[in-house]
């Protein structure tokens, strides 16, 4: 019987590769994005059974409350969360940047990854062996002109991790945060768009770490289903910065 696993984002490029990876394996996924029609075009390609599409906003407390109410009258449990969940928000200088961008990119980054987290933790408690990824960005971690938004709402993530790692260490839910550097596909597609010169700016990105290019999807994906699965138990509250060594 396999695990129950929910995946936010999955219509993205990482969301739905590691979608692929975990129904790969045996696991059952709820595919969660506000893109109904991708996540039920994803939900039709993966292997195995058992998998479900959900539109979702996660931003939206009363329908991530829903969601919960529904993993938990069926009785199958859940054993992991990839809480991946996330928006570009402008490219801009912080003081042309509009108030609206800003807090819908805080509403979606930081607000959605804790509503699910709100939502989900009981379950996975329940389960007592489970495991909880959360998505942040190398982003959060450096300074990124242009990305203040962006960068802040991933610090956040980084730090409500550690402390959702201490809370809940004692319920055998390990917490641990994945930091990207830059992948190949739409969001990264997005964000240079907002540049002056967004094939200078992919040039000069993939030059700013040492393997010289843009992680694929589906390396990323590789990393993010051991972190779901095979880590050991003393992992958690961990920053997993998987980067290609950015300079």
């Amino acid at each position: 019987m396999g695990r129950r696993v929910v995946v936010t984002g999955a219509a993205g490029d990482l969301g739905g590769a590691v979608a692929r990876q975990l129904a790969g394996q045996g696991d059952h996924v709820v595919l969660c994005d506000v893109d109904g029609a991708r996540l039920e075009a994803l939900c039709a390609d993966l292997p195995g059974t058992g998998h479900r599409a959900v539109t979702l906003d996660v931003s939206d407390e009363t329908a991530v409350a829903a969601l919960a109410a529904s993993l938990r009258q069926d009785g199958q449990g859940l054993s992991a969360l990839f809480n991946n969940a996330g928006v570009n928000g402008a490219t801009v200088e912080i003081a042309q940047h509009p108030l609206d961008d800003f807090r819908r990119t805080f509403e979606v980054n930081v607000f959605g990854n804790f509503l699910m987290q709100k939502h989900m933790l009981p379950l996975l408690a329940q389960a007592g062996d489970a495991w909880v990824l959360n998505t942040a960005s190398e982003a959060g971690t450096r300074a990124n002109a242009r990305r203040g938004c962006y960068a802040a709402t991933k610090a956040a993530v980084i730090q409500l991790t550690r402390a959702v790692a201490l809370e809940y260490a004692s319920a055998g839910v390990r917490v641990n945060v994945l930091c990207p550097g830059p992948i190949l596909g739409q969001f990264m597609d997005r964000s240079e768009a907002g540049m002056p010169d967004p094939a200078s700016a992919r040039v000069a990105i993939a030059a700013g770490s040492a393997l010289g290019r843009y992680a694929s999807p589906e390396e990323i994906a590789r990393h993010a289903r051991y972190l779901l699965t095979d880590a050991p138990p003393y992992l958690t509250g961990s920053v997993q910065l998987i980067d290609g060594c950015r300079r």
